[in-house]
């Protein structure tokens, strides 16, 4: 888990960073949920708690092809 703190941490600052993290930090402040999206889930984030609302489908579609050969 020390590997997945750290690189959370870092996408924290690195979020930090831009101009909307204002408006992100003052919302979790003051335990108003916030939508964010880490990687293709989307969580409700608030003080206490992130809750798993959804999760996006990928661009690319994969399909199985089963070939069996004789």
């Amino acid at each position: 888990m020390r590997g997945v703190e750290k690189q959370e941490h870092a996408a924290i600052a690195h979020m930090l960073k831009r101009k909307q993290s204002a408006a992100y930090v003052s919302a979790r402040r003051a335990n108003i949920p916030v939508t964010v999206v880490r990687g293709d889930t989307i969580y409700r984030v608030t003080r206490e708690s992130s809750e798993a609302i959804g999760t996006i489908e990928p661009k690319v579609k994969v399909s199985q092809r089963i070939i069996a050969l004789k």
